[in-house]
């Protein structure tokens, strides 16, 4: 298991797809754009990935820029095309 998963909303699947991409750590993943790696997600799968793979992308990368994230300010919803999901 690496420190992806302490981000909120990131399990196992969503784990392995981030490392899959080339990111096995919050520190690589401060540098990832997530909406290029919501794409690339989707490339790779073949097809659209639903919405929620791209706000917890989102998540993630707010959460590794973050020099001391507070886990309960990180879910997925609040990254949502509809809300506010510029990082901190």
């Amino acid at each position: 298991m690496s420190n992806l998963r302490l981000v909120p909303g990131i399990g196992a699947k969503k784990e392995r797809a981030l490392m899959e991409l080339g990111y096995s750590s919050l520190e690589e993943l401060k540098k990832a754009d997530p909406d290029d790696l919501y794409f690339q997600a989707s490339a790779k799968e073949g097809r659209q990935l639903d919405k929620c793979v791209l706000y917890a992308f989102r998540c993630a990368v707010a959460f590794a820029k973050d020099p001391a994230p507070n886990p309960d300010e990180y879910r997925w919803w609040y990254f949502c095309d509809d809300k506010n999901n510029s990082a901190k």
